[in-house]
């Protein structure tokens, strides 16, 4: 990542190989196939069949300190709107090398995925996918979310509060199985905003992704500026 960041590899580059990589850094293919599938994820690189993968056209990432968390019956409460979740997938499984890297797992250990369509005074507002730890948090297949809020569960029952949290922010284009869940056409505007959360302890709890649509919902960022000592 460093050396894209840099500009050292740039756009259309072909990175290392998974084995050069692996001999360069003195660590495991699989460590370095988890690494690559974050770089996937972030956009920052493609594979390519017959090519190998390559570097991406980079965005332009502005940052910004929001403090607090709200959660969406809150904002939706907010806004005169009755807040609801239709629960569509909620099982555990194993986790795949990409989820396994934002939570600090090995691939293929056991996460709770919970996927739900949030509503606003029945309109459907935002899909989300969320992954967390299995080992930890094993006693939440027994909470029905249609009708619980996750963190308040994570705070009253685990003693995991939802502390920090890095969120990033794209536009993209709804594909049809979630255009379908959003009760909007395939190819629909979308907010998509992945989130890693930690605790009051800095341990990992969550990887989270939330596509909101567009056409409902915008996001407002507060800045201040730091002064210096």
């Amino acid at each position: 990542m460093g050396q894209i960041q840099s500009g050292q590899l740039r756009q259309g580059d072909v990175i290392p190989s998974e084995h050069e990589l692996s001999a360069t850094f003195k660590v495991s293919r699989m460590t370095v196939r988890a690494a690559v599938d974050q770089l996937v994820l972030h956009g920052m690189v493609e594979r390519r069949q017959g090519r190998g993968t390559i570097v991406m056209h980079q965005p332009v990432v502005k940052s910004a300190r929001i403090i607090g968390f709200t959660s969406f019956s809150d904002e939706m409460r907010t806004l005169g709107l009755m807040p609801s979740s239709a629960v569509t997938i909620f099982t555990d499984c194993l986790a795949d090398p990409a989820v396994a890297a934002q939570l600090g797992l090995s691939p293929g250990a056991p996460v709770i995925y919970l996927e739900r369509v949030r509503l606003a005074s029945g309109e459907p507002m935002a899909l989300e996918k969320c992954h967390l730890p299995y080992a930890r948090f094993a006693g939440l297949m027994r909470f029905d979310f249609s009708q619980q809020s996750l963190y308040d569960v994570l705070e009253r029952e685990f003693a995991a509060l939802p502390s920090t949290c890095e969120e990033s922010v794209e536009a993209i284009a709804l594909e049809p199985n979630d255009a379908a869940l959003l009760r909007v056409r395939p190819g629909t505007p979308a907010l998509r905003v992945q989130r890693i959360t930690r605790d009051a302890h800095d341990q990992l709890i969550e990887t989270e992704q939330t596509t909101f649509r567009a056409d409902r919902y915008r996001m407002l960022f507060l800045r201040r500026r730091e002064t210096a000592d």
